[in-house]
């Protein structure tokens, strides 16, 4: 029998406001965004993926800008019929010259070439896809509402194996070396064979009565697969046997309520040169060594979308949407952006010397990433940006809502 994610009756207290949030034997699962993203440290909003799944509405204005540099429509292509209602939110896989997404019914999966977008395959599956599209070692990988995770050809779109696992997949399956690893709403990880699909090893972690509903995406490197917990730890295990290797928290809970408590590790990390950057809800981003699991340094950040990495710094918006940037060798923050508070902005993508956010209202805004300074602003699009990019040869590309990935590359000023 597949378990759900979660299963709760609660109520919260915050500051005085007794706020029902869910209703008795209710579960997260048709839940999504509310007007506001996240709970923040005071525990006065509702944490986004924990109520409606209507679109939140925006609560600032555009700030003004003295000058913008150009920005350049590299492609522009609709390559699905819109993305999926509900959470989380399906993330397309880029792999190559080649971008993996889910059609809006949950039931078909899309190949199409990253350059002029045409459709090179589409697969239809019986089940609904639960988390989001994953792809390496030749695969496109997906997991169901009924528990199981599908192998797709990434030649080709067809069905090479699938396997039946205990609870639903929220976040997109990565392969590597022969190995998939698949995270599970129920706190497991397993490695799979690639090439068939059974079983090598899984490793268990307790899921606390509160969480995101969604996840991170486990990380490989040559030796190791990682991933975030609800419980706000990082675990690291080999990559070929599951034995771990370190489990480092990243935040401990902090406060009285459950809703207070809730650290879930959802803000999806990156790896750079020879450390982890993660963060989580209501919680740090810390620099983590790959090696060891020591923690490096460590700063105030309550993040619910993703990091982005250049040379020099980590970059992350809060769940207020204050934007940071820290420096990766010490963690001291080299400059912070408040003006796009409450524009609901996707994870950073770090390209061309510049820092590139999107919102619900199709802006995607252009920061420098020497000083955070806002240095532009385009529009593509009316749609809502949701998903996390990808940045590939200096271009960074952002799925709308509508369907459409829109390449985009920053010029000079």
């Amino acid at each position: 029998m597949i378990q759900p994610a979660m299963t709760l009756s609660v109520r919260v207290l915050a500051l005085g406001l007794l706020a029902s949030m869910l209703c008795a034997c209710g579960t997260l699962s048709g839940m999504g965004k509310s007007a506001v993203r996240g709970v923040n440290r005071a525990g006065e909003s509702v944490a986004g993926r924990l109520t409606s799944s209507k679109a939140p509405e925006i609560k600032a204005e555009l700030p003004k800008l003295a000058s913008e540099i150009p920005v350049q429509v590299v492609s522009e292509h609709r390559i699905t019929n819109g993305t999926p209602d509900g959470y989380p939110k399906p993330w397309p896989a880029f792999e190559g010259d080649t971008v993996y997404t889910l059609g809006k019914s949950r039931r078909e999966v899309f190949a199409h070439n990253l350059g002029d977008g045409k459709q090179l395959w589409k697969s239809s599956l019986k089940d609904e896809v639960t988390g989001g599209v994953g792809a390496g070692d030749g695969l496109v990988l997906v997991g169901t509402d009924n528990g199981e995770v599908v192998a797709l050809a990434a030649a080709d779109g067809k069905e090479r194996w699938r396997s039946p696992l205990e609870s639903e997949v929220l976040a997109p399956p990565t392969a590597r070396d022969g190995v998939v690893v698949v995270a599970t709403g129920d706190g497991h990880i397993f490695g799979l064979n690639a090439a068939d699909g059974t079983r090598k090893w899984s490793i268990e972690r307790a899921v606390p009565t509160l969480s995101l509903r969604g996840g991170s995406a486990p990380l490989t490197t040559a030796t190791l697969a990682l991933h975030g917990f609800a419980d706000g730890h990082l675990v690291a295990v080999d990559l070929h046997t599951g034995r771990e290797a370190w489990d480092t928290p990243i935040v401990q809970p902090r406060g009285r309520t459950e809703l207070e408590r809730m650290v879930d590790a959802d803000c999806q990390p990156v790896i750079e040169g020879s450390s982890i950057f993660a963060a989580a809800f209501q919680g740090r981003v810390s620099s983590v060594d790959l090696a060891a699991g020591t923690v490096n340094w460590a700063r105030e950040l309550s993040c619910d979308t993703g990091l982005a990495a250049d040379s020099v710094n980590i970059y992350g918006a809060d769940t207020d949407d204050k934007i940071s940037a820290f420096d990766q060798q010490s963690g001291v923050v080299s400059w912070e952006q408040a003006a796009l508070k409450g524009r609901h902005l996707t994870a950073p993508a770090a390209v061309g010397g510049y820092v590139a956010f999107a919102d619900i209202e199709g802006y995607v805004h252009w920061l420098k990433a020497d000083d955070g300074s806002l240095a532009g602003r385009t529009r593509p699009t009316k749609d809502a940006f949701l998903l996390n990019p990808y940045v590939r040869d200096g271009v960074a590309y952002f799925l709308s809502e509508g369907g459409r990935l829109y390449g985009l590359r920053p010029g000079a000023r």
